[in-house]
């Protein structure tokens, strides 16, 4: 920089409830000469993506900046509110990175062992937010080749040709600016603040039926139609006393104009339940895979017995998008959504008739008691190589047991897509997927832009889809995904780096990323070299392999994919597998080792191991991850 730059910002932690949502709206002059730092990855955002990727960079050797305009890391878990987990029925198994799977397993080590500290019904894990901030905390302390500058926004990149060789940042307390050099920037920010700075090609709001081919897509384009967001707040039942606070001025307008309630609909016409009235209190047994029971307070509880999240969608804003928008739009509308909740809190106490109801900010680590940063469900989204679409995922469309199979995967998830409304005339929407991948494309800018990735929610994904990949576990996946490719040296594949870090890029609901073989496993299922029935999602690596398996995975293996009789005969005609002295295959029979003939192959392999009796999957796993490339 050569002269004084003038920035214009929004410091979101500041908006206030009353008064002059302006005064978060920060003008700042930046030095031409600020102070300077380098690093080789430069994460923007640590939320769930965002500290994941810093994490995973810093492991793999890098130096890490880490930026974050909130005052706790964590995003959606912890600034933003949303500490009832968004995960799916196999959580407790797999599908999740190791690394995931780990931190919800020190949230339970933080409170003694217990399974679900809140006893929540939504999830299977509810925590008080700042627990979750000091297990982070010390995950990026045990790093020290991550500098985490927190309360600091990157405001300004510098693109020449296809990279980005600095970022302007600016901390929101101190106003002091700082010039980082990066070798890789990944923006894992909450709303995709990057992709603009970057001049990088993406999409805000829904796409037309014409540009996606989605039967639910919109008949036109509408970048007004994003999801809406919420302002979370956590508060404590004290029967007996009275909390109730001041309504504010407008309460009887936002009460009209949200529709407070809490009765639910669940329509009928996709065979669910109908109309379903919530009463406050009660422990009602939790319906299976996460459906939610009828009690309204233990739905999203996160300490037992009496503290609960709300984070209901009744509550949320949805009249206006917050993305791109003017700062001075931006701090309106956050100023609308939280005083959108304080009126929820108020509608409680007062028209509900439950002034036990005691607001908790501490909670939230914030003033006003409500999330230092909103819920964003819908960020801007990168314009990709690959962009998965409704018809890939969702069961109407994909009739297996596994949602579209993407030739490169980057990770795995599991929710339903789930569309809260916006305020420009869509209806909410839910529909029930099969397990998905996501894919690597979806990581991978279309524009030729050499050092820049999305880490979150800014994937390629449409309006709909981004209503199922906009969940803890996977923004956490993509997060470790980005650093992945951030960080590959010569001769290293993705696939190969993702499932040594114990993270699944295919979905198997009975294998652990902590089990010896999973790397293996992950790795040839992915590349069709391990066995998949059609009647489950089982890996099982135990089970013995049949000599007709054998000869479909050899096919694969020598790029000749075939169907299981073909395969059989081409193991055959080609001498790779023994046949009997009345030339029977005996396809159904267990494989032994001494089945495969090696020198018949096409390629020179390991020797075999000398094992007798049949092989297992697992086995056989272990022994082509070693022979493949």
């Amino acid at each position: 920089m050569v002269a004084a730059t003038i920035v214009t910002v929004v410091d979101i932690e500041k908006v206030p409830v009353d008064g002059d949502p302006q005064q978060a709206v920060l003008r700042l002059e930046a030095p031409a000469q600020p102070p300077a730092a380098a690093c080789d990855v430069l994460v923007a955002g640590a939320g769930m993506g965002g500290v994941a990727a810093a994490v995973r960079a810093a492991d793999r050797g890098r130096s890490v900046c880490l930026t974050e305009e909130s005052s706790w890391i964590g995003g959606q878990a912890t600034a933003g509110g949303v500490s009832a987990l968004d995960e799916h029925k196999f959580i407790e198994i797999t599908g999740a990175p190791l690394s995931y799977l780990q931190f919800r397993q020190k949230i339970r080590g933080a409170y003694g062992g217990t399974p679900n500290p809140g006893g929540c019904y939504v999830s299977s894990l509810c925590f008080e937010p700042r627990v979750a901030v000091r297990l982070l905390e010390e995950m990026l302390a045990a790093r020290p080749n991550i500098r985490l500058l927190r309360r600091t926004k990157i405001v300004e990149l510098t693109r020449e040709r296809n990279r980005i060789t600095a970022a302007l940042a600016v901390n929101l307390d101190t106003r002091e600016f700082l010039r980082i050099t990066p070798g890789w920037v990944l923006d894992a920010t909450e709303m995709g603040d990057l992709l603009p700075m970057a001049k990088v090609p993406y999409v805000v709001g829904a796409e037309a039926r014409s540009d996606t081919g989605e039967p639910h897509a919109a008949d036109r384009p509408n970048p007004a139609c994003v999801q809406s967001f919420t302002y979370p707040f956590i508060i404590e039942s004290r029967p007996g006393e009275n909390h109730a606070r001041p309504k504010l001025a407008d309460h009887d307008a936002i009460v009209k104009r949200q529709n407070f309630s809490l009765r639910m609909n669940y329509p009928a016409e996709y065979g669910w339940r109908g109309e379903v009235l919530y009463s406050m209190y009660g422990d009602d047994p939790p319906v299976p895979n996460n459906m939610s029971p009828r009690p309204f307070f233990s739905w999203r509880r996160v300490k037992s017995p009496n503290v609960a999240l709300m984070n209901w969608p009744r509550q949320d804003y949805h009249e206006e998008s917050i993305l791109d928008r003017s700062p001075a739009d931006l701090a309106r509308l956050l100023q609308q959504a939280k005083r959108t909740s304080y009126a929820f809190l108020a509608w409680m106490q007062h028209e509900l008739g439950h002034p036990e109801l005691k607001l908790l900010p501490e909670q939230m680590g914030s003033a006003d008691g409500l999330s230092q940063y909103p819920y964003i469900r819908e960020s801007r989204r990168i314009v990709a190589r690959e962009t998965v679409r409704e018809q890939d995922i969702v069961a109407e469309f994909q009739t297996g047991l596994r949602a579209r199979h993407f030739p490169a995967s980057a990770g795995t998830g599991f929710y339903m897509v789930d569309i809260h409304p916006c305020g420009a005339n869509e209806k909410g929407r839910m529909m029930m997927p099969r397990p998905f991948q996501i894919p690597a494309g979806a990581l991978l800018p279309k524009d030729p832009i050499e050092n820049f990735l999305p880490a979150g929610k800014n994937i390629g994904v449409t309006h709909l889809t981004n209503g199922a990949y906009r969940l803890h576990p996977i923004e956490w996946n993509v997060g470790e995904a980005a650093a992945m490719l951030a960080t590959l040296a010569a001769g290293q594949t993705l696939d190969r780096e993702l499932t040594r870090a114990g993270i699944p890029i295919f979905w198997f609901d009975d294998l652990a990323p902590s089990d010896p073989r999973f790397a293996a496993i992950q790795l040839t299922a992915q590349r069709g070299l391990y066995p998949v029935n059609s009647h489950d999602l089982h890996a099982s690596p135990d089970a013995p392999v049949t000599r007709g398996e054998a000869a479909q995975i050899l096919a694969a293996l020598f790029a000749i994919p075939a169907e299981r009789a073909a395969a059989i005969t081409m193991a055959v005609e080609r001498g790779w597998m023994a046949v009997d002295h009345r030339n029977w295959f005996h396809a159904d029979l267990p494989l032994l080792w001494s089945d495969w003939r090696l020198p018949r192959f096409p390629r020179l392999f390991p020797a075999l191991p000398a094992k007798t009796g049949p092989v297992t999957r697992g086995e056989l796993a272990q022994y082509l991850a070693n022979a493949i490339q």
